[in-house]
């Protein structure tokens, strides 16, 4: 049975409500997944009327041009990170799909819901506003799926699903997603992607075009298919602290590295993600040792690096949650070693996120990670981690200039909002030793003479910086001492509540 404190301690929006309940426990916002995309189901509002089923042969709804044109929109943008199609099926199909007779003819559906994801994705990768057709096209691959719940599954089929699944992750509602992403987890298993396949395959289809009856699955896309589908499953289940889809008994393999493309450089991130897992209980030490290795790997573009980060984030969610005595205030030997590294990986997460936005792409990270790194800096609360709140609030400002939605829109008005709360929150703290100082005695200025004649608060602050010499010799002397840390002695952790 799931872990409910671990189910949380995953969920950025868990995150985000137990940080503004430490700050105004009266102003606290409603447990929401704040900029879990740009979109959040945006992109089909305003007034668009879904076609009505069946959905109309996708050569109906594109011209043989623009279909070659998302498709390549889609393998310059989409595959080089998810990479789970053949090119060359996929642009000899369209090929096929669009000549003469064939375009008329009614095809196997399950290939149209693969073409319609396919330019669905174009679609959303070359406008920053949805497309009548862009909808049409999602929602036909939507019927036509959906028409097709009760059959056996096929890597076709699969394949289709998987589209529609990144579509939705990057473009809809978290529970649409997760239900999509659940659903392509059960097909996965039913079919047996799972499973790597003996001297003979299992399977006896082809994703496009027409296989031989025995023909065989090529095995490099069938690791590609379960890797991603297993992304997608895990962290739209972490991200809303609900249960993923497990395989039982998998045995397949990790994607292998192929030039110019970077799954399996993404995919390598997922056995840092299972232990990630509710039914899982790392200990801080093993949390510790694998965000030093998350931070340390190189990631080469910009999606890679955002879903590097997103990893990182969530393994500084689980630390705090156990009281992480490796993000304690100050930067000494613990903290540093561990806190420069994810301060400089959200650094470099901020600047990815910016080349997405530069380059129209709408990664579903594009806004969720500059958002969830507003709310680990505000929570670390140190010298620091605060400076890097204003390149990381400066990207979020950006993205909603772009993508002018109602979910970029919230997202900035509530890191606004607990940035508020904090200098509220930091105010009230101020005040206090304020009023604490007031109680004791003037500080002598040291000339000669004896008591006083200062004027309290003012003075002893006034003169703090003339007499703060002696700290750094303190710090020098005791930290010769065996076991002695001064941060520790000097500051409490600030991750806790």
């Amino acid at each position: 049975m799931p872990n409910t404190r671990s189910l949380e301690a995953n969920s950025g929006a868990t995150f985000l409500r137990r940080l503004a309940l430490r700050l105004d426990p009266h102003s606290a916002p409603r447990l929401h997944t704040f900029a879990w995309n740009a979109f959040l189901g945006a992109r089909k509002s305003g007034g668009y009327v879904p076609i009505s089923p069946p959905p109309p042969p996708i050569t109906r709804v594109l011209s043989l041009t623009t279909m070659q044109s998302l498709a390549l929109v889609y393998f310059q943008k989409v595959d080089p990170t998810y990479g789970f199609i053949d090119r060359r099926d996929i642009e000899r199909y369209i090929e096929h799909r669009w000549a003469g007779a064939n375009a008329d003819a009614a095809a196997e559906p399950m290939r149209d819901a693969v073409l319609c994801g396919i330019a669905a994705l174009g679609c959303l990768f070359s406008h920053v506003q949805p497309t009548k057709a862009e909808l049409d096209l999602a929602e036909s691959a939507r019927l036509i799926l959906e028409r097709a719940i009760s059959e056996i599954p096929t890597t076709t089929s699969i394949t289709a699903w998987l589209l529609r699944v990144v579509y939705l992750r990057i473009s809809d509602t978290h529970h649409t997603a997760w239900m999509a992403s659940c659903m392509l987890m059960h097909m996965v298993e039913a079919a047996g992607l799972h499973r790597e396949p003996s001297s003979s395959s299992s399977c006896s289809d082809s994703i496009l075009l027409p296989s031989p009856p025995q023909g065989a699955v090529d095995q490099e896309l069938r690791r590609r298919l379960v890797a991603v589908s297993q992304h997608l499953n895990m962290w739209t289940s972490f991200d809303m602290g609900r249960a993923r889809v497990l395989l039982s008994n998998a045995t397949v393999a990790t994607p292998s590295r192929r030039p110019g493309d970077h799954t399996a450089e993404l995919m390598e991130l997922l056995p840092y993600s299972a232990e990630l897992d509710p039914q899982k209980s790392p200990s801080g030490p093993e949390l510790e040792a694998a965000l030093l290795e998350v931070t340390a790997r190189a990631h080469s573009t910009p999606p890679s690096v955002l879903a590097q980060c997103n990893l990182a984030l969530c393994l500084c969610r689980r630390l705090q949650s156990m009281g992480g005595a490796s993000f304690a205030a100050g930067g000494g030997g613990g903290s540093s070693r561990v806190l420069d590294p994810v301060l400089a990986l959200c650094s470099r997460g901020v600047r990815a996120a910016r080349d997405i936005l530069d380059a129209r792409a709408p990664w579903h990270h594009l806004a969720n990670v500059p958002f969830q790194i507003v709310c680990l800096l505000l929570a670390i609360d140190s010298d620091s981690s605060t400076p890097c709140l204003k390149d990381a609030v400066s990207c979020l400002r950006d993205v909603a200039r772009v993508y002018d939605t109602d979910a970029i829109q919230e997202a900035l008005r509530m890191a606004s909002s607990l940035i508020a709360l904090h200098i509220r929150w930091k105010e009230k703290c101020t005040a206090a030793l304020r009023d604490v100082l007031v109680t004791l005695p003037d500080i002598p200025s040291g000339g000669g003479g004896g008591g006083g004649g200062g004027n309290g608060p003012t003075q002893a602050l006034g003169i703090w910086s003339d007499n703060a010499q002696w700290l750094n010799g303190l710090s020098e002397d005791l930290s010769t001492l065996p076991c002695f840390d001064i941060d520790e002695f000097m500051v409490p952790a600030f991750f806790g509540d």
